[in-house]
């Protein structure tokens, strides 16, 4: 499944607080599969999800970083143990009507699986973001 995915969503969230949502650590965790990031969001610095076992569940390097409208990191998957190299996630940010639209393409990486869990992800920060206290 190698090539490039996208997933679109609107948020009606602002830009400001949708951005928050994508790199605060604590609100990642509510949509993230229970996981958050760690990080200094330097260019080139790691990025590792980590749950709430301190297990890094996916691993990568910062490849750009534009608050508040867009970052980007490469994507090995760490969960069961191995590392699987799953490509490159950039998020795009884009007010909109009061609100603001939100980009994931997926590039690189392979299987099912991971491209359902890119997907997933796009909806669980929607539904994420329609909470008012997010």
């Amino acid at each position: 499944m190698d090539g490039e995915r996208m997933y679109r969503i609107e948020t009606g969230a602002t830009p400001q607080r949708t951005w928050a949502a994508l790199t605060d650590p604590v609100r990642v965790r509510s949509w993230y599969y229970g996981t958050w990031p760690r990080t200094t969001w330097q260019v080139g610095s790691p990025l590792e999800y980590v749950d709430e076992d301190g297990e890094v569940q996916l691993s990568g390097t910062v490849l750009s970083y534009d608050p508040p409208r867009s970052f980007s990191h490469s994507f090995i998957a760490t969960w069961g143990g191995g590392r699987e190299d799953q490509g490159i996630l950039t998020w795009t940010i884009e007010p909109e009507d009061g609100g603001s639209r939100v980009t994931l393409i997926h590039t690189g990486g392979h299987g099912a699986e991971t491209a359902e869990g890119s997907k997933e992800l796009v909806e669980a920060l929607r539904e994420h973001l329609r909470q008012p206290d997010a």
